[in-house]
């Protein structure tokens, strides 16, 4: 009797081992464009490439981010559209991110004055991951990044 419960044990732990963990995706700001301005608001497009390392497709739902641009917070906010992200692949999505021009004038001022240089972001995003009951997993990323171009 103790063999067969070892042998079960055993089974069970091998069982449990060959089981991948899910690996969090990475997330990265590509690009920012100047949108259209509103009265006192202007229009950052934010542009989000989210990578998938997984050998299986995640679903995204709500995503909540918050944004510092140069140093300065840019904004925080939620993006409610679901998201698939495909195997070991990407996906390029665009948030728009209102700044108020009195609250951010300082921010803006380097934002518009510097278009041929990369400026430093971080990101700070958490997801709600649909798949297996996952729940929200929290994803950060610093870099630099291209106004109205690419980045490094």
């Amino acid at each position: 009797m103790k063999k067969l419960l070892l042998l079960t044990f055993v089974a069970l732990l091998s069982a449990c081992a060959s089981l991948n963990p899910v690996a969090k995706p990475e997330v990265a700001i590509t690009r920012i464009n100047i949108g259209p301005s509103n009265g006192l608001q202007q229009q950052l497009l934010i542009g989000l490439q989210v990578s998938n390392p997984n050998s299986f497709a995640l679903n995204l739902g709500k995503l909540r981010y918050q944004m510092d641009l140069a140093g300065s917070q840019l904004a925080s906010g939620t993006f409610n559209d679901a998201i698939s992200v495909p195997a070991n692949g990407q996906t390029q999505i665009e948030v728009p991110v209102g700044i108020n021009l009195l609250s951010g004038i300082g921010l803006l001022r380097t934002v518009l004055s510097n278009t041929s240089s990369d400026l430093e972001y971080e990101l700070r995003m958490t997801a709600d991951v649909g798949n297996f009951g996952l729940g929200d997993m929290t994803l950060s990323k610093k870099g630099f990044v291209g106004i109205n171009g690419p980045t490094r």
